[in-house]
């Protein structure tokens, strides 16, 4: 043999002792995994439906930020009705409704997808969130509690449902699933959310009712239509276009379908929250349901969860709100307090009276001459960014530039500074006008995020109320907080820079912008429909609103038990005095802007909270 064939034929042993190695090590690999799934398969018990049902009536506590009890979410003796017979007591809409939703194949696979865990597996090596479970898997994981992204918890769930599917009928699969699910609204188990959301027992619900619950399962409270309309007719959609796909309803059932109107929200269960509490509670529960934790999951694990609500200031806003908004019958007052540079809210009020109510404090409401300030701060923030970024000419150094801006450019410095400007509707004046009028509508919530954002160099933090969440033995297993974003430039320090340098001389440590909204009425007079006091310091930043405007969200104006027209702006000042007061701080109001000053500005002189005010991080 000459050394030319010899040497060729080296590289090809290399490469078949690679190859070699490759297998050896896939054939190890493959049988320790058959091994370790064999020990499982004998080792891990089936789960009993009954205990699971057990294990979910835990309550979870609801705390202020220093651990004192607001509330609990306490499971009701009424809402665990287990159903008994699949066929005879879930309607077969329900029934196709879920398998649409979770799994069509489910009457045909082996409890688990061999494609999915695949799936699974690489949405946890490019940093997703598992994925791919077949409904038998899903049975396991909320029948075990085991809801951790990981290796050895996929493991164990396709091992548990390779195992049921085994020994137990299909039937009897679903049927513990649907006894199991959490849907929302405090409702565990398909009877029990028949109940809460269309007043009817399973067995009676319709193609289009049945879409709607087996949909909640996936994200039971951003899920739910009277939560979030957008997000509950998206995912409706969804699952009645899998029935159609599936074959699971004809053309003529699928043309009768429609988005089905529900209860309202927790009114079979007759819970007693005041509509702060319940508004707090609903807030805190979606934050954690989009960290992972669902009010299930929070059931099942009797967790506890952290609000960044201070009790002390708490108390002393809804005191405040009370002794005001007595003085004038038909009137809601709201007040939103955060902390700027972590955007914890330190104090909710809806000025809602009963639970599930409007929502006062996050509803768009006209600021009319409540906004110049923020007017003003965009418009020079505009100005300012043009000039950074090599603007010149008259356009640049005029006293009004942002009035020749694009109406988008506006709203986009508005969305950056913190306002939801997803209301906002086109206006025929210059997009900067028609801010300095009011005409744009606006929350409590928003005037408090933007100012924080202002108090904390430009950096935006999205507000929150959860804190953090700790299981039975008190262990934290969750820690919130909010990523700030710079509002006014790409990076964190040229945000701030540009932040101090638009805002200092017209921007004091204690602004106040305050306004109202006058209608005319008969006689001549003019009525205000809604007035506001707002400010900040370094510490926290708050903002209060009074209006008449009813649940519709129509204005009506503000009168006092006589029925005169309401000086809007002093009860205003009267919830903010209240309010700083009562939380222990000086109770002074942001100085008024003097006649003919910037809006915003004040007098000379330095307004700040004592060190007493200070209070500790979430």
């Amino acid at each position: 043999m000459d050394e030319d064939t010899t040497a060729a034929r080296r590289p090809r042993k290399r490469w078949r002792r690679a190859l070699r190695g490759v297998l050896i090590a896939c054939g190890a690999l493959v049988a320790a995994v058959g091994i370790a799934f064999g020990i499982g398969y004998l080792v891990w018990p089936i789960p009993d439906p009954v205990e699971i049902a057990a294990r979910t009536d835990q309550s979870v506590l609801i705390a202020h930020s220093d651990g004192s009890e607001m509330t609990r979410i306490v499971p009701s003796s009424g809402n665990r009705t287990m159903v008994d017979d699949l066929r005879a007591d879930v309607s077969k809409p329900m029934r196709d409704a879920t398998l649409a939703a979770e799994d069509a194949s489910f009457y045909r696979n082996s409890g688990f997808d061999p494609l999915g865990i695949v799936r699974a597996a690489w949405s946890q090596v490019t940093g997703g969130v598992g994925g791919g479970s077949t409904l038998t898997q899903q049975y396991v994981k909320l029948a075990t509690g085991a809801d951790e992204h990981t290796y050895t918890r996929k493991f164990k769930e396709v091992v548990l449902a390779f195992k049921v599917t085994n020994e137990l009928p299909k039937d009897e699969i679903l049927q513990a699933y649907l006894n199991t699910a959490y849907y929302g609204r405090g409702a565990y188990g398909v009877h029990a959310a028949a109940e809460a959301y269309f007043g009817k027992p399973p067995a009676d619900l319709d193609p289009s009712e049945a879409a709607l619950l087996a949909g909640m399962v996936q994200r039971p409270t951003e899920n739910d239509p009277a939560y979030n309309a957008e997000q509950g007719r998206a995912r409706w959609e969804y699952v009645a276009g899998q029935l159609r796909r599936h074959g699971m309803v004809d053309d003529a059932q699928a043309a009768k379908m429609r988005m089905p109107g529900t209860r309202e929200r927790f009114a079979w269960r007759g819970e007693a929250l005041s509509g702060t509490t319940y508004e707090i509670r609903q807030q805190v529960l979606e934050e954690a349901e989009r960290a992972g934790f669902t009010e299930g999951t929070l059931q099942r694990g009797g967790y506890s969860i952290i609000t960044t609500i201070d009790a002390a200031a708490q108390r002393a806003a809804e005191q405040a709100v009370a002794e005001v908004t007595a003085r004038a019958p038909g009137s809601h007052a709201a007040l939103v307090a955060i902390e700027p540079g972590t955007g914890a809210v330190r104090a909710y009020h809806s000025g809602a009276t009963t639970a599930g109510g409007y929502d006062w404090a996050a509803a768009p409401q006209h600021p009319g001459t409540a906004f110049e300030p923020f007017a003003q701060f965009l418009q020079l923030a505009g100005s300012q960014a043009s000039q950074e970024a090599g603007c010149e000419g008259p356009e640049c150094s005029s006293p009004r530039p942002q009035a020749a801006l694009e109406a988008e450019t506006v709203r986009r410095s508005a969305a950056r500074l913190g306002f939801d400007t997803g209301s906002w509707e086109p206006s025929g004046r210059s997009a900067f006008d028609a801010l300095t009028a009011g005409e744009q509508p606006v929350s409590a919530t928003d005037v408090a995020h933007a100012y924080a954002t202002i108090a904390a160099d430009g950096q935006e933090r999205k507000p929150r109320m959860l804190s953090r969440i700790l299981d039975q033995d008190g262990r934290e297993v969750l820690a919130a907080e909010s990523a700030p974003h710079p509002a006014f430039a790409e990076d964190a320090e040229a945000s701030a820079l540009l932040a101090r340098k638009v805002a200092g001389s017209r921007w004091p440590e204690l602004a106040r912008s305050y306004g109202t909204e006058p209608l005319v009425v008969e006689r001549g007079r003019y009525h205000s429909m809604t007035a506001w006091t707002s400010g900040f310091t370094p510490r926290l930043a708050t903002s209060v609103v009074l209006s008449a405007t009813d649940e519709q969200n129509r204005s009506r104006p503000l009168v006092d038990a006589d029925g005169l027209p309401l000086d809007g702006t002093a009860a205003t000042d009267d919830v903010w005095r209240l309010f700083e007061v009562g939380r222990g701080g000086a109770g002074a109001l942001p100085p008024q802007p003097e006649q003919g000053a910037e809006p915003g500005a004040r007098p000379g002189g330095r307004a700040e909270e004592p060190d007493r005010e200070v209070r500790p991080g979430a």
